[in-house]
Protein backbone atom coordinates (compact mmCIF):
# COMPACT_ATOMS: atom_id res chain seq x y z
CA UNK A 1 0.00 0.00 0.00
CA UNK A 2 0.68 3.43 -0.98
CA UNK A 3 -0.54 6.43 1.64
CA UNK A 4 -1.71 9.45 -0.30
CA UNK A 5 -4.44 11.95 0.15
CA UNK A 6 -8.20 12.65 -0.99
CA UNK A 7 -8.89 16.49 -2.11
CA UNK A 8 -12.81 17.04 -2.09
CA UNK A 9 -14.00 20.30 -3.51
CA UNK A 10 -17.49 21.25 -2.79
CA UNK A 11 -19.32 23.50 -5.39
CA UNK A 12 -22.32 24.70 -7.00
CA UNK A 13 -23.24 24.71 -10.64
CA UNK A 14 -23.83 28.35 -10.61
CA UNK A 15 -20.32 29.32 -9.23
CA UNK A 16 -17.79 30.25 -12.00
CA UNK A 17 -14.60 31.55 -12.04
CA UNK A 18 -13.50 34.47 -14.88
CA UNK A 19 -16.85 34.03 -16.62
CA UNK A 20 -16.21 29.92 -16.65
CA UNK A 21 -18.19 27.68 -14.97
CA UNK A 22 -15.86 26.67 -11.78
CA UNK A 23 -16.02 23.15 -12.83
CA UNK A 24 -14.78 23.43 -16.15
CA UNK A 25 -11.83 26.18 -14.22
CA UNK A 26 -10.89 23.56 -11.39
CA UNK A 27 -10.47 20.66 -14.09
CA UNK A 28 -8.25 22.35 -15.96
CA UNK A 29 -6.46 23.47 -12.87
CA UNK A 30 -6.16 19.70 -11.76
CA UNK A 31 -4.46 18.65 -15.45
CA UNK A 32 -2.28 21.47 -15.73
CA UNK A 33 -0.98 20.33 -12.20
CA UNK A 34 -0.63 16.67 -13.16
CA UNK A 35 -3.34 15.57 -10.64
CA UNK A 36 -5.21 12.19 -11.64
CA UNK A 37 -7.93 9.64 -10.36
CA UNK A 38 -10.05 13.22 -10.58
CA UNK A 39 -13.63 12.97 -10.40
CA UNK A 40 -16.87 14.81 -10.66
CA UNK A 41 -20.18 14.05 -8.52
CA UNK A 42 -23.25 16.15 -9.40
CA UNK A 43 -25.92 16.13 -6.24
CA UNK A 44 -29.65 16.13 -6.28
CA UNK A 45 -29.99 17.65 -3.55
CA UNK A 46 -27.53 20.08 -1.08
CA UNK A 47 -27.88 22.55 2.08
CA UNK A 48 -25.63 25.68 1.41
CA UNK A 49 -24.98 29.24 2.40
CA UNK A 50 -27.63 29.73 0.19
CA UNK A 51 -30.09 27.63 1.79
CA UNK A 52 -31.51 24.30 -0.24
CA UNK A 53 -30.65 23.20 -3.78
CA UNK A 54 -32.85 20.39 -5.24
CA UNK A 55 -34.49 19.16 -8.30
CA UNK A 56 -38.01 18.84 -8.33
CA UNK A 57 -40.53 17.62 -11.00
CA UNK A 58 -42.21 21.31 -10.33
CA UNK A 59 -38.55 22.80 -11.14
CA UNK A 60 -35.08 21.91 -12.00
CA UNK A 61 -32.78 24.09 -10.15
CA UNK A 62 -29.60 25.17 -11.99
CA UNK A 63 -27.58 25.66 -8.74
CA UNK A 64 -26.94 21.63 -7.75
CA UNK A 65 -24.30 20.64 -5.43
CA UNK A 66 -21.60 19.75 -7.25
CA UNK A 67 -18.37 17.73 -5.57
CA UNK A 68 -14.71 17.34 -7.34
CA UNK A 69 -12.48 14.94 -5.28
CA UNK A 70 -9.06 13.93 -6.42
CA UNK A 71 -7.30 11.19 -5.31
CA UNK A 72 -3.14 11.46 -5.60
CA UNK A 73 -0.30 11.79 -3.68
CA UNK A 74 0.20 13.83 -0.37
CA UNK A 75 2.45 15.88 -2.46
CA UNK A 76 0.93 16.30 -5.64
CA UNK A 77 -2.19 17.40 -3.64
CA UNK A 78 -0.39 20.01 -1.72
CA UNK A 79 1.21 21.72 -4.84
CA UNK A 80 -2.37 22.19 -6.45
CA UNK A 81 -3.98 23.37 -3.52
CA UNK A 82 -2.74 26.75 -3.09
CA UNK A 83 -3.70 27.20 -7.40
CA UNK A 84 -7.35 26.02 -6.30
CA UNK A 85 -7.15 27.61 -3.05
CA UNK A 86 -6.70 31.12 -5.11
CA UNK A 87 -9.80 30.60 -7.13
CA UNK A 88 -11.77 29.97 -5.04
CA UNK A 89 -11.14 31.35 -1.99
CA UNK A 90 -14.70 30.98 -0.25
CA UNK A 91 -15.55 27.41 -1.42
CA UNK A 92 -15.62 24.98 0.88
CA UNK A 93 -11.96 22.08 0.66
CA UNK A 94 -11.52 19.12 2.61
CA UNK A 95 -8.65 17.11 2.58
CA UNK A 96 -7.43 13.88 4.38
CA UNK A 97 -4.99 11.21 4.24
CA UNK A 98 -5.80 7.80 2.26
CA UNK A 99 -4.21 4.46 1.66
CA UNK A 100 -3.97 3.91 -1.89
CA UNK A 101 -4.21 -0.08 -3.26
CA UNK A 102 -3.71 -0.78 -6.23
CA UNK A 103 -3.20 -4.06 -7.94
CA UNK A 104 0.64 -4.46 -8.85
CA UNK A 105 1.46 -3.91 -12.94
CA UNK A 106 2.98 -6.97 -14.35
Amino acid sequence: MQTGMCLRIYLSESDSIHQIPALEAILGLCQEAGLQGVSVLRGIEGLGKHGIHSTSFLELSSSLPLVIEVIDTEEKIHQALPLIQKELPSALIATWPIQLIQKPTE
